[in-house]
């Protein structure tokens, strides 16, 4: 699931797992709850920084990797991953060091609508990353990835993109998304 930071990938993630059975894993949680736990470990203090600041995680993939490898097993169905991969090069590793994805989904909004929606966000959950210069910076960050990445997917046959109307509405993107699995 590909989106702007705010766009909902959680949410909409959520109800594509529940729909189908799949495995839900969210790489923005997971580094969240990582983090928290391991305070006290620098290069995890030091990864901390770099999100609260709205800089991309580095060394994502191998933390992705071992966490899938540790979870998929022969009876399941599938898995919905919430916010990865982030670039190019991602995609890239990942279909080299897991596999090609079935399907990307990914949530177009705007610019405008996902600091509304970032900021709404700060003040409900007090997310760290949800600050005013990291949202700015996170949403520098996804533009710059976003077209490219869209780009690659699209050459590749694998996505699809689904507008603020069908998942903002009653009508949910699982909806969208049931004629591709």
């Amino acid at each position: 699931m590909l989106g702007g930071p705010g766009s909902g990938k959680g949410t909409q993630s959520l109800k594509i797992a529940e729909r189908y059975g799949f495995n839900y894993i969210s790489v923005g949680e997971l580094l969240r709850k990582k983090i928290h736990n391991t305070s006290s470990n620098r290069k995890w203090s030091l990864i901390a920084k770099i999100i609260t600041t709205g800089e991309l995680a580095p060394q994502v993939q191998c933390f992705l990797c071992s966490y899938l490898l540790s979870r998929v097993n022969s009876s399941c169905k599938g898995i919905v991953i919430d916010g990865f991969p982030r670039d190019v090069a991602q995609a890239i590793s990942f279909e080299d060091q897991i596999c090609t994805p079935d399907l990307v989904v990914f949530l177009a909004c705007s610019s405008q609508r996902l600091k509304e929606r970032l900021l709404k966000r700060a003040e409900q959950q007090g997310r760290p990353d949800d600050n005013l210069k990291a949202t700015q910076r996170r949403l520098m960050n996804f533009k710059q990835n976003a077209i490219p990445l869209v780009k690659y997917f699209q050459e590749k046959g694998l996505i699809i993109t689904v507008s603020p109307l069908v998942y903002v509405s009653k009508t949910l993107i699982v909806g969208a998304v049931l004629g591709f699995l």
